[in-house]
């Protein structure tokens, strides 16, 4: 087997970041909330609260 040549390879932290966003995709939370909510902003409310949500539990300040 050949041997990895690491100088070439970029690594960085996510954390739990993607997890979180694929969890929200496969139970549809932006679309559940922008059904529920009427809005006229050019964000969806259901994009926003995910983005605030994500914000918060990456541990910076929120949004």
């Amino acid at each position: 087997m050949e041997k990895l040549n690491t100088e070439q390879m970029t690594f960085t932290d996510a954390r739990r970041l993607p997890i979180v966003k694929q969890y929200a995709k496969r139970i549809n939370l932006v679309e559940t909330i922008n059904r529920f909510v009427d809005s006229q902003m050019d964000l969806s409310p259901g994009l926003a609260i995910l983005a605030m949500f994500l914000d918060t539990i990456s541990g910076r300040t929120p949004l």
